[in-house]
């Protein structure tokens, strides 16, 4: 809409199942988290930050991009050896210019722009990824998934899936007994950014314990569980009764205690070990996909457009205005500090 005419446009179409609505003035983070390793923590993350790239509707002139945030270094992690496009540095060099910083935004900026690789995936521009690609760094042995590491890349951003690590529920079982506060908490915790958590299981009873006992923490620590999305993985194709990929019990003990819980059935890239999970347009409208980001959409509280629906943005409510110039300064600012 102009400023003259005092009506609302439709910037776009929803795709197929639906897309999220981000205002030029709204900020997606989605940890990705586990209690253990081995349930497909990576690949889900890379899903979901496909997926949700490809599912979301922005106002014109948003040049903002959807990133994946990858915590941890190479040789230690798939990302390098799955991006497209790798970038001429990375997250190894982004760790070395902490302590230096000193509030160079100019030099913060271009050290930024040089450490995105990009992943081409079924939508208009590639995926960018932040991962130890470039020259290899003698100390850096990988990042923090918390809030603090990873500010100073958010203003770029539209939307972050943070591939974090296995570690979650230590942090809070330590949470729950007086300890710091968790990557969930940490995150939920800072300001200006519309936040959800994915906890990724699979379908083995061990696993699923160790959600039960992360899901108790996080009561006990207050969390706001209505902003965790827990995403259940299918590695062995071994579909229980009534079809889903835990046993109806399971369901009832985690369901009621989160925002969502997401089957996300068998996949083969959830099988295959080590292998880019396949980011054409016929696996990212996958239904179980458009459903997680539904619901990580519906717990971060944006907005849903259903499919065939126009995106209508009002410039009034929706254009960065004063308040949105405040927090993004102070988005700035404290990335900044993050890095002395």
């Amino acid at each position: 809409m102009t400023a003259a005419s005092g009506t609302a446009a439709a910037a776009s179409e929803a795709p197929a199942g639906g897309a999220v609505l981000l205002a030029p003035d709204r900020r997606l983070v989605v940890p990705v988290l586990s209690g253990c390793g081995g349930v497909g923590r990576t690949t889900v993350a890379a899903l979901l930050g496909a997926t949700l790239h490809r599912h979301t509707v922005t106002a014109p002139g948003d040049n903002r991009g959807t990133a994946v945030l990858d915590c941890a270094a190479r040789g230690n992690t798939p990302w390098p050896s799955w991006v497209t496009t790798p970038a001429s540095s990375g997250t190894g060099m982004l760790a070395g210019y902490r302590g230096t910083a000193g509030g160079a935004e100019g030099g913060l900026s271009q050290l930024t722009d040089a450490s995105l690789s990009h992943l081409t995936v079924a939508a208009p521009t590639p995926l960018w990824v932040l991962t130890d690609t470039g020259p290899a760094s003698a100390s850096y042995l990988g990042g923090d998934p918390g809030p603090r590491w990873w500010l100073p890349v958010l203003p770029a951003l539209r939307a972050a899936v943070v591939d974090g690590d296995a570690l979650e529920g230590a942090r809070l079982a330590a949470q729950a007994v007086g300890g710091p506060l968790s990557v969930i908490a940490s995150w939920f915790a800072t300001p200006f950014l519309n936040t959800a958590a994915v906890w990724v299981t699979d379908s083995g009873e061990a696993s699923l314990r160790r959600t039960i006992d992360a899901i108790t923490c996080m009561a006990e620590v207050r969390l706001p569980v209505e902003r965790i999305v827990v995403a259940v993985t299918d590695r062995r194709g071994a579909r229980k009764r009534g079809g889903g990929s835990i046993a109806e019990g399971w369901h009832e003990l985690i369901a009621p205690r989160v925002g969502a819980l997401v089957d996300l059935g068998h996949d083969r890239a959830l099988a295959d070990q080590g292998g880019c999970p396949l980011l054409d347009a016929a696996t990212l409208d996958r239904p179980q996909l458009v459903e997680l980001v539904h619901a990580v959409a519906a717990a971060a509280r944006l907005p849903w457009i259903p499919e065939g629906e126009p995106a209508v943005f009002d410039p009034v409510a929706g254009a960065p205005g004063p308040g949105a110039g405040l927090s993004e300064l102070l988005l700035r600012q404290a990335g900044r500090a993050a890095f002395r």
